[in-house]
Parts: C-alpha cells; structure tokens; sequence
C-alpha cells in the first residue's frame, strides 16, 4: 500500500487530479485514475493528469479519463497542470510548454491571483478529415459536416473533427434533457463509426460571437466543461458560418474564449482555480 500526493483544481466545473509522475509507476496510470477519480470510492474527477519535467520550462503531460482510458488532449486539464507548476514555482515565466499525447502544445499565463490563473492556450490546427478524427462511415467522405446518424432510432445530424482528440458536435434549439441527454450522447460517443468513442456537443448558437454547449465526455459522460469541447463546438459553428471569431463559449459553470480563422490553429483563453491538497490510500484491489 502506498499514501499518493494529489492537488485538484477545476477549469468551469471541470475537474482534475494533478500528480507528479514520480509518485507511481506509468503502468499503474489507468488503475489509479480509475480509482482516484471514483466520485464514491476515491477523491472524485473528471480526469488525472501526470506531470514530469523535461527541461523546465518544457514539461511531460498525460491524461487519464476517468474510466481509466488515456486521451491525447484536455484543454481544461492541461490547464489545470500549468496552474499546478506555477503555484510550485517548476517554471518561473508565464509561458509553458508541454508535450502531450496530440504533439506540442504552449499554455501563457494571463493572470494570477492566490488560487486563481487564467491562460491563452495554443490547441493547434483542427483536421476535419476523417481518418484523422477518427470516423469510419460505410461511404467515402472529405469531411463530416451535417452527416446523419441514427442513435436507437433517432436520425442526429452530426459534424466531426479533431482537436486533438475527437469531437462530435450536434447543433440543437434546445438542450436535450435526463433520459434523452444520456441516450443520445452516450450513443454518439459509443457510435460504431467513431472507432475510438467521442466527445459530443451540443451547441446552441446565441449570436454571432456567443454559443453555449452541454456536454457529454469521452471516458467520462455528462460534466460541467471541456476545453477542446468548447473548441470543437466554435470551430464547427465557425465552419457552419453559425458564428464568426473570437467566440464566447458557455458551459454549465463557466465561459471560455474561442479564436479561430479557417487555416490557422486555434486559440484558447479560460481560467484555473485550485480547490485543495489530498492524500489518496492508493491500495491496490485484487
């Protein structure tokens, strides 16, 4: 048995486990983020994140969802892992750069207040071919954009891309709710033609400039916010010509900013907030 250091923080209601790699072996990454994470039987996350130094102010990020499945890339938790390394003083100029599972990606810090950072993030070019999402249809196709999928007998109207890890966006009237909200994005995350699950959107267009999204997670299911959501969301109604950038992203607890130009990569402004020090029992069950 083992006692592991852990901190928390939350980008919107969006929740991570900061841990420093030394404390546990790679191997045991998925085990112990399926456990900590546990909102009943561990500390309760959306996801863990696994900080290691390369060579400061360069570091190593991975993400572990809840279910114990690794993703490429979170927008809100890598957030949360620069928060992490500047309230530690590992690096000691506003901008951060981590590689991570979805190549080099560089976090500045804006502001900083006891408790509190605020960062423009620089996600990359978004692919929208679907080899890259990936999305296996039956048929050929140059992009997912308004394609029709049937979920338990419902036809959805679906756009996909990538962000640095897959993201389904549905544009909706209205935000679907209870046992409607669990069938459907839990059948589009698990669709067939995602091979890999996905992360699904779904994006109420308030204006030009302002969409506001509900959110179904890859690994996790329903939470308060998702960075590279908030992304997918804005790109795909850009795209659409729904909105045009900057774009005020709103989740359940929060907004994030969205800038994008076709043919340039996005940008990511959105905030950090630390809620506390913890030590996990990290015994390992039979």
């Amino acid at each position: 048995m083992s006692m592991i250091l852990a901190e928390k923080y939350h980008s919107c209601g969006n929740d991570f486990l900061i841990i420093a790699s030394s404390e546990i072996p790679e191997e045991q990454y998925s085990s112990l983020s399926q456990a900590i994470c546990d909102r009943h039987l561990g500390v309760g996350a959306d996801g863990c994140v696994f900080v290691r130094d390369l060579s400061p102010p360069q570091f190593h990020l991975r993400i572990f969802n809840q279910d114990g499945t690794e993703a490429g890339m979170s927008g809100n938790g890598f957030r949360c892992g620069c928060a992490f390394l500047h309230r530690h003083d590992r690096v000691d100029q506003p901008e951060v750069t981590l590689e991570t599972g979805s190549g080099v990606k560089i976090y500045t810090l804006l502001e900083e207040e006891e408790g509190f950072w605020r960062y423009r993030s620089r996600m990359g070019a978004p692919s929208f071919d679907p080899a890259a999402i990936p999305f296996q249809a039956p048929s050929k196709l140059e992009q997912v954009q308004e394609y029709s999928l049937e979920i338990q007998g419902q036809t959805v109207s679906i756009n996909a891309l990538s962000v640095g890890n897959p993201q389904c966006v549905v544009f909706v009237e209205e935000f679907p709710e209870g046992v409607d909200f669990d069938r459907m994005g839990g059948g589009l995350e698990c669709h067939p033609y995602f091979p890999e699950r996905t992360n699904v959107s779904f994006v109420r267009v308030e204006d030009s400039h302002r969409l506001k999204i509900k959110i179904w997670e890859r690994g996790v299911g329903p939470t308060h916010s998702s960075g590279t959501g908030s992304c997918g969301a804005a790109v795909a109604a850009i795209r659409a010509g729904r909105a045009q950038s900057p774009v005020q992203v709103h989740t359940q607890k929060g907004s994030q900013l969205v800038e994008w130009n076709p043919g340039e990569e996005i940008f990511l402004t959105g905030e950090v907030e630390f809620i506390g020090e913890m030590q996990f029992h990290g015994r390992q069950r039979a």
